[in-house]
């Protein structure tokens, strides 16, 4: 008889050709990790932007069963990418127009009961441009569904290597944590402590639905004092 699962992990990478050939990639690794330690997972494979739209598509399918339950959903994307844009393939897909097909399938997940989190393993990532649009959109009305965390390298440039290893212990981490509003201290010191093994330094964004923004928090030093919660944007980290 299966255990119940810890979490549900969809891994969803496109390396290009080469990286293909020579097996540079997170999704075969995640996911047989993520099953050791208890998540259900599965990966696929991306070859252009719309197979990335319907597999969000697909997996915002979830959210229609009565029985899915309240575990934690990760949304796991593994891309090339800049500040300016992410690789599917052959196509360049915009972080704006990424930013609408992710809350497009999170208004879909909208049922779903459990916490939502969105994973960005790409170069670029760390500038914030996601954020920062979806944040502008849902100001403006357009964006009803923003995601509840999004983690991402504070480091413009990650080797795919550091990625995996990086990503491995933040899911054996995960295993025991909800990603509810009450564990935001322990998400802070799993970031803190991947950074002290010498790991990829991580940053999150959680969206607080009081304050209809995202609040900000970078891994370090354990020992260093943490300073106060600043709106997105400040000088000092928080969230």
């Amino acid at each position: 008889m299966k255990q119940t699962a810890v979490g549900r992990v969809f891994i969803l990478e496109s390396p290009n050709a080469l990286d293909l050939l020579e097996e540079r990639g997170e999704r075969s690794s995640l996911e047989q990790v993520c099953r050791i330690f208890g998540h259900d997972a599965y990966s696929f494979l991306l070859r252009d932007s719309k197979e990335l739209e319907q597999t969000l598509t697909y997996i915002s399918s979830i959210g229609w069963f009565d029985d899915a339950g309240d575990l934690p959903l990760f949304l796991h994307i593994s891309v090339h990418g800049n500040e300016n844009e992410i690789a599917v393939g052959s196509d360049y897909i915009s972080w704006e127009d990424l930013a609408g097909m992710i809350t497009e399938m999170y208004k879909n997940l909208d049922k779903y009961e459990g916490p939502i989190v969105l994973i960005l393993s790409a170069c670029g990532a760390d500038k914030n441009r996601l954020t920062q649009i979806i944040k502008s959109k849902r100001q403006t009305g357009k964006i009803l569904f923003p995601p509840e965390y999004i983690f991402v390298f504070s480091d413009e440039q990650i080797s795919w290597t550091d990625a995996v290893v990086t990503w491995t212990v933040f899911y054996h981490k995960a295993a025991s944590l909800k990603f509810k509003k009450g564990d935001a201290l322990n998400i802070r010191k799993l970031l803190n402590q991947l950074h002290e093994l010498g790991l990829g330094k991580l940053k999150y964004y959680r969206w607080d639905l009081e304050k209809n923004e995202y609040l900000f928090y970078a891994a370090k030093g354990i020992k260093k004092k943490r300073s106060k919660v600043q709106k997105l944007g400040a000088s000092t980290r928080g969230g």
